[in-house]
């Protein structure tokens, strides 16, 4: 689990993305994997479509830009409805 960067669903598919650059397809929902990965600490749902790791952000705007900057280079948006809910997990998970 410490190599995944972000989880990203696709219809009744998941593709795991990978600190060495490997993805991974496989056939189960988003929703299957978000209830055994938040159990860990480090996974957050920011969108509909993505589950990522927190320890793999490197910058997170929820003021302008409303997005998450992954250290793979990936950018992903954070819904309006969970920007206040991720800003709280996150000055937790840094413990700000």
């Amino acid at each position: 689990m410490k190599d995944i960067i972000l989880i990203q669903g696709d219809g009744n598919y998941t593709l795991f993305h990978c600190s060495n650059g490997r993805r991974i397809m496989v056939s189960k929902t988003l929703r299957d994997y978000e209830k055994l990965m938040t159990e860990n600490s480090s996974f957050f749902r920011v969108h509909k479509s993505y589950l990522i790791n927190l320890t793999y952000v490197q910058r997170y705007d929820v003021k302008g830009e409303d997005c998450v900057w992954m250290k793979n280079g990936q950018i992903i948006s954070i819904a309006r409805r969970r920007k206040h809910q991720f800003a709280a997990f996150m000055r937790q998970y840094l413990g700000l």
